[in-house]
């Protein structure tokens, strides 16, 4: 349940901007360090180094967070601040990512004309949505126009926002907020449609599978989300990676969602690499942890030496 946004950073935020269901602002500044910050002594950074380039930093991303995520370790701080291009999934910071997004999302997330809900779901799932947006005092009418995928993302992200975080303190729309400030490059590694793409395109059957697991994860959010966000401030990335393995949801998904992209981040970020600009990666946590072919690993096998810092 949780992998869709530390792996996709627009899709289940967007739906619950539409609920006004998020809180929060950006993090406020602060110069001091937040010392129940860190539990050991690394963080969800690696630095890649690759002979006759400088060095490229990654950070594992969680696309929904709260005030006490910040402020960020020093080290962050300073490899973030001496970059001079930051690159992420998305530039959520560009005026049409958000709105294009959407488009999209509701084009590609609609069930086709004519097509209703009930026809689309098994009874006992259909009846399971209704139950649970009656318990959150969401018109099931809302959901009624969509594919099983978008339902999923959506109930997904509503789950997360209750346990009170928010795309709105994400780390990586902080640390894009800071590139803005700081005037720094940003390119992004992904375009809205490459990321609707991994859902939009499957067969519903594999939205209905991806729906009902979903379904079962959701009475687990509050635990769960309180475990990632330790395994984050902790730097802790087996920990990490032990979590998100446990999620089953988006088994379905795994190809598009982990797999290809994996390849296509990695062949950017080496791309960038190349230019001569210090560059400051972030991306959702999972694409850096998970299996053997997450960024880094694929890095890796690019020449690249890595280091956890």
């Amino acid at each position: 349940m949780w992998n869709k946004f530390v792996a996709t950073a627009c899709i289940g935020s967007f739906f619950c901007l539409q609920l006004n269901a998020c809180a929060g602002s950006r993090a406020a500044e602060d110069s001091s360090f937040n010392s129940d910050f860190v539990c050991g002594e690394k963080h969800l950074l690696w630095k890649a180094q690759k002979s006759g380039a400088p060095a490229v930093w990654l950070l594992g991303s969680i696309h929904l967070a709260d005030s006490s995520f910040y402020p960020f370790a020093p080290v962050i701080d300073s490899a973030f601040d001496a970059s001079t291009l930051v690159t992420a999934e998305l530039d959520l910071n560009a005026e049409n990512t958000m709105q294009e997004t959407g488009m999209l999302m509701l084009e590609k997330g609609r069930l086709p004309q004519g097509m209703k809900l009930e026809e689309v779901l098994p009874s006992k799932l259909y009846n399971q949505v209704d139950s649970l947006s009656k318990a959150w005092d969401i018109p099931f009418e809302v959901f009624k126009p969509f594919r099983p995928w978008m339902i999923a993302v959506s109930l997904s992200a509503v789950a997360i926002e209750r346990t009170g975080l928010s795309g709105e303190f994400g780390i990586d729309m902080e640390l894009l907020s800071r590139a803005e400030d700081q005037q720094k490059k940003v390119v992004a590694l992904e375009t809205p449609a490459e990321q609707v793409n991994v859902f939009s395109n499957a067969d519903d059957s594999l939205g209905i599978r991806y729906l009902e697991n979903t379904l079962e994860e959701i009475a687990q959010a509050d635990s769960f989300v309180m475990e990632i966000a330790k395994a984050w401030k902790c730097g802790d990335a087996d920990w990490m990676r032990e979590l998100l393995e446990s999620d089953s949801s988006e088994d379905v998904y795994e190809e598009e969602l982990y797999t290809k992209r994996n390849i296509r981040m990695a062949e950017s970020i080496d791309s960038l690499s190349t230019l001569g600009e210090k560059v400051f990666v972030v991306v959702g946590a999972a694409h850096l942890v998970g299996k053997d072919d997450n960024v880094l690993k694929l890095l890796e096998k690019r020449g690249y030496m890595i280091e956890q810092w």
